[in-house]
């Protein structure tokens, strides 16, 4: 009787899981892809259609997709600000930053969640969360060290853009636990990511267009099915479902084994080499999550 009430939470925490594990495969996939074909086409396609997708697929199992005015607008808010406007700040900056300062700087998405969640009186900042973040950041710093980003290279309007990324994809992920008590994850992340991808749209086919129209090349068509199906569809819908069950912060650490998935995957599938360091740093991102898990936090409350 007693492990009945923990079979949701446990439900949800797996499927955050096997989220990770489809966002951490998805580095490699889009790595390959964006190396093959211009990155904002790519994001665009995959984003747009991902949305489209999403709300297709509910529609035909009937589960209700409607949103009232308010709602949808929040979703067209966000979805710009942590689907379109990250994506543009995002991989923007990756031509001015490397690929491992970039990972850190956006890996400081949990944190700013809690200090929104805090600041807006949703969720109270427990100190198990506290001492558990910091303790997955310095995991999350030893995989980036790991990677080459020691020297911390880059411009700084390159970190301050990556910064202001993270800041949005934030926001995006806390808007969500107002909105999906009413309507449903698979409402909020198909409406939000058909508004974000809409705004790509116009951007990527400038790149498209300046860059000679390019044809798209057989991995960039699986990247864009990958991505489309699994990173930007199943792994949305899961997080968001996790989300009013385990709390905007705590599903939010999480994310903070992608990272070190990402590197586990580009050792199996690339054959990239696993320094020890980042190996050190995965146990870090794990103790760090257990940590943050030592106590129950206060399920968030709907703003005013």
């Amino acid at each position: 009787m007693s492990r009945a009430p923990r079979t949701p939470r446990a439900a949800a925490e797996l499927g955050v899981l096997l989220a990770m594990v489809i966002w951490a495969a998805n580095f490699t996939v889009v790595k390959s892809s964006v190396l093959a074909w211009p990155v904002l086409p790519f994001s665009a396609i995959r984003i747009t259609c991902a949305g489209v997708i999403v709300l297709l697929w509910a529609r035909a199992a009937g589960a209700n997709i409607h949103m009232n005015r308010r709602d949808l607008a929040v979703a067209a808010l966000f979805g710009v600000i942590g689907q379109g406007i990250y994506q543009l700040l995002w991989a923007g900056s990756l031509g001015t930053i490397n690929a491992g300062t970039s990972a850190l700087l956006i890996a400081v998405t949990p944190f700013l969640i809690a200090v929104f969640a805090a600041v807006l009186g949703i969720e109270r900042l427990r100190a198990p969360v506290a001492v558990g973040g910091l303790i997955a950041f310095t995991g999350v710093a030893a995989v980036a060290i790991g990677e080459g980003a020691g020297a911390f290279g880059g411009t700084t309007a390159g970190i301050l853009a990556t910064l202001a990324a993270a800041a949005c994809w934030a926001s995006y992920l806390l808007a969500g636990t107002r909105v999906i008590p009413r309507t449903g994850a698979i409402a909020w992340t198909g409406w939000s990511m058909v508004f974000g991808g809409t705004v790509l749209i116009p951007f990527g086919a400038a790149q498209w267009v300046q860059l000679g129209a390019p044809a798209i090349p057989p991995v960039a068509l699986f990247g864009i099915a990958f991505a489309t199906l699994g990173s930007s569809s199943l792994a949305n819908v899961l997080y968001f479902n996790a989300v009013p069950i385990i709390g905007p912060a705590r599903t939010a650490n999480f994310q903070l084994l992608v990272p070190f998935l990402a590197v586990v995957v580009s050792v199996i599938v690339l054959g990239e080499a696993l320094e020890p360091v980042q190996a050190l740093g995965g146990s870090l991102i794990i103790l760090g999550i257990w940590v943050s898990r030592r106590t129950h936090l206060t399920q968030p409350r709907r703003l005013r």
